[in-house]
């Protein structure tokens, strides 16, 4: 089992080749491109993984892609393949983004809420948030049913509670207390 730290490395190891090579939007927008063809095939990650297929199998699947990618970006994906972490390539992906963000000076956040978000909501929080903060703020949505109401929005180790049970609690402690 590999350990998410470990496929870290392999995020990092992009972004600095990137960085070295001004390459950082590109090999961006190469791991979309792969990402997508891969969503589009359905268990292509577990062929290129499988030690059923043959290595020379392996090499011409991942070569049909070639030409939609940078030859740096390509080289990646091999060692991927050829250190069998090409399944967990997701998990890589995300990495990357997260530190093509954290490159641009973004920051993310979490927001924990017990029903999904609209656009517009996401958005103007998002604004609040950035304009707080200043920088660019983004948010991943979590649904969490043990939420009553509201949400529970975490911008690095910060936590904002606007959670209906936590607007309970200060009115329950300040009925107590008074």
């Amino acid at each position: 089992m590999i350990s998410q730290a470990s496929l870290k490395h392999y995020a990092y190891a992009l972004l600095d080749i990137g960085k070295s090579e001004n390459k950082v939007e590109v090999f961006k927008k190469d791991l979309e491109t792969f990402r997508t063809i891969e969503k589009e095939n359905p268990g292509l990650l577990k062929l290129l993984a499988s030690p059923m297929v043959p290595e020379k199998e392996k090499e011409q699947i991942l070569s049909s892609i070639r030409e939609a990618v940078d030859i740096e970006t390509f080289g990646f994906l091999e060692i991927l393949r050829k250190r069998h972490v090409i399944e967990h390539y997701e998990e890589i992906y995300q990495d990357y983004l997260h530190l093509y963000r954290e490159y641009h000076g973004e920051l993310e956040g979490r927001i924990y809420t017990s029903f999904p978000l609209s656009e517009e909501t996401l958005k103007k929080t998002e604004e609040v948030f950035s304009k707080k903060y200043g920088r660019k703020v983004t948010f991943k949505v979590y649904i969490d049913k043990r939420i009553l109401g509201g949400m529970r929005v975490y911008v690095n180790d910060t936590l904002y509670d606007y959670s209906l049970e936590t607007k309970l609690n200060r009115i329950q402690d300040k009925l107590v207390s008074d």
